[in-house]
């Protein structure tokens, strides 16, 4: 569980390990390019094709640049967003210091392809003031309080 934890926190804290990006090699990737799979936190599932992520982090696992690759990234994105649910919300507000509403959506980024979206977004907003969570009056008028955060 420890373990959970750690890459949670490295994943969403946004502490860097390179960029492999347009890479070749000959190894077990075959032959062919490779890269970086980096995973992000955008506010909306469908962002502008310039908008960059609230936040976003480089796991340090390289991929062939293949649709085998961007399923792989996805699928590690995913378990990250969903292992970050129970202390998703403090650590964003800590990096954010103050949102209104917001419901993260996780994406993905194989090579250098666009930012993809991997199918996931937070189910309820998220509200923060001053680094801390707090409860969104949105969901205040609906009767929820939890703030989960993927």
């Amino acid at each position: 569980m420890l373990g959970i934890v750690l890459c949670v926190h490295i994943a969403f804290l946004g502490i860097a390990f390179g960029d492999l990006t347009g890479t070749t090699s000959s190894g077990a990737f075959g032959d062919g390019a490779r890269g970086n799979c980096t995973c992000g936190g955008f506010p909306t599932p469908s962002p502008a094709a310039d908008q960059l992520p609230l936040l976003s982090q480089s796991p340090g696992l390289v991929v062939a640049c293949t649709e085998e690759g961007d399923s792989t990234c996805k699928s590690l994105c995913l378990a990250l967003a969903m292992a970050a649910k129970a202390k998703g919300p403090e650590i964003l507000c800590n990096r954010l210091g103050n949102a209104d509403d917001l419901k993260l959506s996780a994406f993905y980024q194989a090579c250098d392809k666009p930012w993809t979206y991997a199918d996931m977004s937070a189910d309820e907003p998220l509200c923060c003031e001053d680094s801390k969570v707090k409860v969104c009056e949105s969901s205040a008028k609906t009767g929820t309080t939890d703030a989960v955060v993927v």
